[in-house]
């Protein structure tokens, strides 16, 4: 099992931090591993629906969808990845903070075939890319 939590607060309210990151067309500012999204996506997720995404990993660009498992307004998101044989759980949670709001980005995979020859190079780079992306998202958000 892969597993990664980053947490960053960000000096903004929880409500634009959580409608910031609910719209995934806003994925790629911040989140350095996806290419493209759609236009035409969906601004808040809904439970259920899935949304195709382009990624660009280390291994090259390769069409992918995360698909929302849990939406809970102004608070959490939980999505199921599936982009090169990768399945991962990945959760978005918004709190308040007093200097704003606490953003964390949580990872769970469990690589199965071949990708697990590649689960300890993955335990090591996914907490790494993870922090490099909620530091993207404070920096975006605090310009």
């Amino acid at each position: 099992m892969v597993r990664s939590a980053e947490s960053v607060v960000i000096r903004r309210t929880p409500e634009d931090v959580f409608a910031y990151v609910a719209d995934l067309r806003n994925e790629p500012n911040w989140h350095v591993d996806i290419d493209s999204v759609d236009a035409a996506t969906d601004p808040v997720p809904s439970v259920g629906k899935t949304y195709p995404l382009r990624f660009k990993p280390f291994m090259g660009k390769t069409d992918g969808q995360f698909t929302a498992l849990d939406v809970t307004p102004g608070e959490q998101l939980v999505y199921r990845g599936d982009f090169a044989g990768l399945q991962p759980l990945i959760t978005y949670k918004v709190e308040p903070a007093p200097e704003g709001a606490k953003f964390t980005r949580s990872v769970d995979m469990r690589p199965r075939g071949l990708g697990m020859l590649m689960a300890p190079a993955m335990a090591f780079m996914v907490p790494r890319r993870n922090k490099v992306f909620v530091q993207n998202l404070k920096a975006v958000l605090e310009r």
